[in-house]
């Protein structure tokens, strides 16, 4: 019984290092995205420019429905571009995540099953993604 016991906490151990880990990944990969795609807009501290951009810190609308912040990044709305041609569908997967996930938001992490659902339904449209003005 305890060598099973031992053995179950050495397997915890080495998948909460590699989750961890893939965690961290994930994080810089949405930093470095925010930057070159956000940023300008939101800010480095995701408050945005009050009346112009609004905030992702403490925004309902990004912590709030996953399907509408995903439908939001595909299609654009009201200003704010679509990035389906400058992102892979991945890379907005991981944007969304990080922004659901940083200056204090705990919203739940979005699956990439959900983001490539998504894209499917928006490209299989007759019009495909929006411009987002």
């Amino acid at each position: 019984m305890k060598k099973i016991t031992k053995q179950l906490i050495v397997i915890w151990g080495i998948t909460a290092l590699f989750t961890s880990a893939f965690a961290q990944d994930m994080a810089g990969e949405g930093a470095t995205i925010y930057e070159e795609f956000c940023e300008a807009c939101h800010q480095p501290n995701g408050e945005g420019f009050e009346d112009t951009y609004p905030p992702l810190k403490d925004n309902e609308f990004v912590l709030g429905d996953k399907e509408e912040l995903i439908y939001l990044m595909l299609e654009g709305r009201a200003g704010m571009p679509t990035f389906i041609a400058d992102l892979d569908v991945e890379q907005l997967t991981t944007i969304v995540n990080y922004i659901r996930s940083s200056w204090g938001n705990k919203a739940d992490a979005i699956e990439q099953a959900q983001m490539d659902e998504a894209y499917e339904f928006i490209a299989e449209e007759d019009d495909g993604f929006g411009g987002g003005n």
